[in-house]
């Protein structure tokens, strides 16, 4: 019974999914072939009506033939006919009435427009004419017109109930305010395009005896055009007038909360200036900022701009956050509407998208005061990808122009709390945009990457003045984006792995080889200001220093690999190289005061500094290795002059000998040992009392190796080398320690 019942389920689930798929292929031909099927339906009736009216005739043409038949037969038509003549009164009466009733609120040119709907009237004539056609056959002077009167009659009749379905579908249609919209780009849309052709034949006749510059068209100002235009200055009122139209939609839609269609009304608003755009290429006049230019300012860009604007103000003022969303989208898309512009000489930048953006800026800052962090949060992921828009416009100035910005409405969660994820959705936006950079910019982006640069650093810094907490830190988790390193969304993560596709790029890789000038362009001096932010971070005691130095350690990593990239030009490798190691340096700026040292190694500093070092020796780094040991080196003078309970003079003794067994020669050992000397006999180095200490727990573990648990990397790698080895150079450490001399042949 249970199979039974299983097969049973399973035949009706099939079949449904059969029923459902055949569905879908029915609907997808219909919309493809139902105009052409119907018409050949009608075809193939009218051929049909026509070569049966002689078989027709022959078989019932005789019943036709008495006065009285006859007389009956034109009675029936004319009453026919003159019911439809009524019917066809009434019904668009009706028609027409509810159609006028349901759009009397809109603006009024276009109530004008679509209560004098040209297919409409069309219908109403067509089905009064065929009702008039109908009676009119009622007049037949004999029988032998009988037969052919009644079919044409039917086909009469049909043709009106068409018409009347026609109308009725077509009046919903002219309700439909989407309908109405869709209508009035569509108009205004032909009006540019005629006006586009006007142009271009005006501008053929008035340049025929000029000889044309064989550059690009697309590049030059096109001042036959533009004469065209100033003469004929009445070529924009229509699309002046759907502007305004628009912006009435979406905000009297948006008070009934309907709004798809303040979406769809807005979505209009950005057709028409596409076309509008397309309609007067090669007219648009660039800014200079040495040079006052005339015709920069352009009637039709700055009506939609402000009307937007207007809208914006409306929205926030009503606490419509939802029309508020959507007018920010669209000042988003006018703004890619606006990059597509091209100025003449192609150099210029791109004024008008300068002024969509700036339009943008201005409205999300207007929400600041009205304390609405989700309306904030959602213009400012439409600054990144207007950001990232610009970018492959390749617009890199631009891009950094409106990171900037966004850097500057991070400050937002400094002033408020609650608006804490404004900042963090801002960071989400500058690492993406880094990222893009990197791998879209081209040409020079040295500007770019310092007004990024400078934006990053100038809100991370603000942040971190604000209250951190130590369970869940609100300074890694809003900082995290760019600076995290255990997060698979963040910055370095993607870094990671375009260095690991750069890596395997073959040699004279172009792309390659540009990411990675790129790259270059980018670490150039960036450790100036992560050195003053791990700076801060330890002096906030923030919980960000974990992120801070993982940062630092990991880029400085990921700058090295990429200097041994194949695809690498010669003369980055070294650049790299000293990029990374100066990143890592920037650990060597720590405070050495009890209370900062002890805070840091909270952190793993002395386990990271081993790890990076580990890794540069086995990926043969060898300059970064050499950093990475100095680095902890030093880090062992500072903090082995306190008491700090990490033992971080112990840590650092073990991971330096472990480093210099790794290497495999004497020389390390040796090295490591006159390293050490001078280290303790340096000013400010560890008291002689935690120097005896370090000795005497250095010198238990080189007599019992392995009998103390691995907890750290660091005593792992030791267990796992050579003992004898290990327990004659953690001897030998433990010597110059005490201050102890060792045998001259060591």
């Amino acid at each position: 019974m249970p199979s039974i019942k299983a097969r049973f389920q399973r035949f009706y689930c099939l079949s449904v999914m059969r029923i459902h798929r055949a569905r879908t292929k029915i609907g997808i031909w219909q919309s493809r072939h139902g105009v052409k099927f119907g018409a050949a339906a009608v075809l193939a009736g009218l051929l049909l009506t026509y070569f049966s009216l002689p078989s027709l005739t022959t078989l019932v043409g005789d019943y036709f033939k008495s006065p009285e038949t006859i007389s009956a037969l034109r009675s029936l038509l004319g009453g026919t006919g003159s019911a439809l003549i009524g019917a066809a009164a009434i019904a668009f009466s009706l028609i027409v009435f509810a159609m006028q009733t349901n759009v009397e609120r809109m603006p009024h040119g276009l109530f004008r427009k679509l209560s004098s709907d040209r297919r409409l009237l069309v219908s109403f004539l067509g089905s009064l004419l065929t009702a008039i056609t109908i009676a009119g056959t009622s007049l037949i002077p004999g029988a032998s017109w009988a037969i052919p009167s009644i079919l044409g009659a039917l086909w009469g009749i049909a043709v009106i109930i068409f018409l009347f379905l026609y109308a009725y579908r077509r009046a919903l249609q002219l309700i439909n305010p989407l309908e109405q919209l869709n209508l009035m780009s569509a108009a205004v849309g032909r009006d540019l395009r005629k006006w586009g052709r006007l142009a271009d034949n005006a501008s053929i006749l008035l340049e025929e005896d000029r000889t044309p510059d064989p550059g690009d068209e697309r590049n030059q100002f096109n001042a036959s055009r533009s004469a065209f235009y100033n003469a004929n200055a009445s070529w924009v009122t229509s699309t002046l007038e759907a502007i305004h139209y628009c912006v009435s939609y979406a905000k009297r839609f948006a008070g009934q909360g309907d709004y798809d269609v303040t979406d769809f009304a807005f979505r209009q608003l950005v057709t028409i200036n596409t076309a509008y755009c397309e309609a007067k290429r090669g007219t648009f006049v660039g800014s200079n900022p040495f040079v006052e230019m005339s015709g920069v300012s352009d009637q039709t860009i700055n009506t939609s701009l402000e009307q937007l604007r207007q809208t914006m103000q409306d929205a926030l003022s009503k606490g419509d956050e939802r029309l508020a969303e959507s007018t920010l989208r669209a000042f988003l898309a006018l703004y890619g509407v606006y990059l597509c512009i091209e100025y003449p000489g192609g150099g210029q930048g791109k004024h008008h998208a300068l002024l969509a953006s700036t339009y943008l800026v201005s409205a999300i800052e207007t929400v600041i005061p009205h304390d609405k962090p989700d309306l904030m949060m959602h213009g400012v992921r439409l600054v990144g990808k207007a950001s990232r828009l610009a970018l492959r416009h390749k617009i890199p100035n631009e891009s950094a122009g409106l990171a900037e910005k966004l850097g500057k409405l991070a400050l937002v969660g400094v002033v408020k709390s609650n608006h804490q994820p404004v900042t963090l959705t801002v960071f989400e936006q500058l690492a993406e945009v880094t990222f893009d950079l990197l791998v879209e910019g081209k040409h020079d982006i040295h500007f770019a990457i310092s007004k990024l640069r400078e934006a990053v650093s100038t809100a991370s810094q603000c942040f971190l003045g604000t209250t951190d907490s130590v369970i869940a830190s609100v300074h890694s988790s809003t900082l995290g984006p760019y600076y995290s390193s255990t997060s698979t969304r963040s910055l370095r993560h993607r870094l990671t792995s375009l260095v690991n596709e750069l890596l395997v790029a073959p040699e004279e890789h172009e792309q390659a080889a540009r990411i990675i000038s790129n790259i270059t362009t980018w670490a150039h001096q960036i450790y100036l200001p992560h050195r003053e932010l791990l700076q801060l971070a330890v002096q906030k005691r923030s919980q960000f220093t974990f992120d801070a130095i993982e940062w630092i350690i990991g880029i400085s990593e990921l700058l090295a690999a990429v200097s041994h990239a194949p695809a690498c030009p010669e003369h980055l490798q070294d650049e790299l190289s000293r990029h990374a190691i100066w990143l890592i340096d920037s650990i060597s700026w720590l405070p050495d005061d009890r209370d900062a040292v002890t805070f840091i190694e909270t952190f793993a500093l002395t386990e990271n500094l081993f790890e990076a070092a580990w890794r540069s020796h086995t990926q043969g780094s060898s300059a970064l290795y050499e950093t990475c040991k100095a680095r902890l080196l030093e880090w062992a003078k500072k903090g082995g002059k306190h008491e700090t309970g990490w033992q971080i003079l112990d840590s650092s003794m073990k991971a330096l000998v472990a480093l210099a067994i790794q290497e495999g020669t004497e020389d390390s050992v040796v090295q490591l040992k006159s390293q050490i000397a001078r280290m303790v006999a340096s000013e400010g180095a560890p008291s002689p009392e935690s120097r005896q200490q370090t000795a005497e727990r250095l010198a238990v573990r080189a007599r019992r190796p392995g009998q103390h648990p691995a907890l750290r990397a660091i005593d792992r790698v030791l267990d796992h080398q050579d003992a004898d080895r290990v327990r004659e150079a953690l001897m030998e450490v433990a010597q110059l320690l005490r201050g102890e001399a060792l045998p001259e042949s060591q």
